[in-house]
C-alpha cells in the first residue's frame, strides 16, 4: 500500500509536469508564430525596394536647367520672402550695396515693382574662374544677375558687377 501512495505521488507529479511542458510548448509555438508574423511583415516592408517607384534615379541637369532653378529660387524669394532673397545675396555685396535690409526692400519697391512678376531668364552666359561657375543672367527687363555657384545648390547672387569685385 505504501508503494501505491508513492506511485500515486509520482503519477500526479508526472501529470503536472506534462501539463506544464504542454503549456510551455504551446506558449513558445504561439510566441514564435507572432515573431514570424512580425518578421514576415518586416520582410514585406523590405520588399518595397524592388519596385521601380522607390529606386534611386540619377537626374542630369543641363546648365540651362541649373540657371533657371537658381533664378526661380531667387525670384520666388523676392516675391514671397524678401528677407531670404536679401540673404541670398553675397555678404560683401549686400553690405556695400544696400547696407541693411530696409535699403534692399526700398530697392525692390522702386526698381522691381513693375518687372517683379515677369522675371524670367532671357539669356545667360557661363564662365568658370578658379573652379567656380559664374552665370551671368539677364531677365526680360534687362536686369542683370550674376550667380556664383560654389557647389551644387550653394550659390550667391550679385545684382551688378561694379559694386564689389566678384571672386
Amino acid at each position: 500500500m505504501n508503494n501505491l501512495n508513492v506511485n500515486r505521488k509520482i503519477v500526479v507529479v508526472c501529470v503536472l509536469l506534462i501539463i506544464i511542458f504542454s503549456f510551455l510548448l504551446y506558449y513558445t509555438k504561439t510566441e514564435n508564430k507572432v515573431i514570424n508574423e512580425e518578421n514576415d511583415n518586416y520582410r514585406n516592408y523590405t520588399r518595397i525596394e524592388k519596385y521601380e517607384a522607390n529606386q534611386y534615379i540619377p537626374v542630369y541637369m543641363t546648365e540651362s536647367d541649373v540657371v533657371k532653378k537658381y533664378f526661380n529660387d531667387y525670384k520666388n524669394n523676392v516675391i514671397y520672402n524678401p528677407t531670404e532673397a536679401y540673404n541670398m545675396l553675397n555678404k560683401d555685396y549686400r553690405e556695400k550695396r544696400f547696407g541693411n535690409y530696409d535699403s534692399y526692400k526700398e530697392y525692390l519697391d522702386e526698381n522691381m515693382s513693375s518687372a517683379l512678376y515677369s522675371m524670367e531668364v532671357a539669356m545667360y552666359s557661363v564662365t568658370i574662374i578658379n573652379n567656380k561657375k559664374f552665370f551671368n543672367v539677364y531677365d526680360k527687363s534687362d536686369f542683370q544677375y550674376i550667380i556664383k555657384e560654389n557647389s551644387i545648390m550653394d550659390y550667391e547672387i550679385y545684382l551688378d558687377e561694379n559694386t564689389v569685385e566678384i571672386k
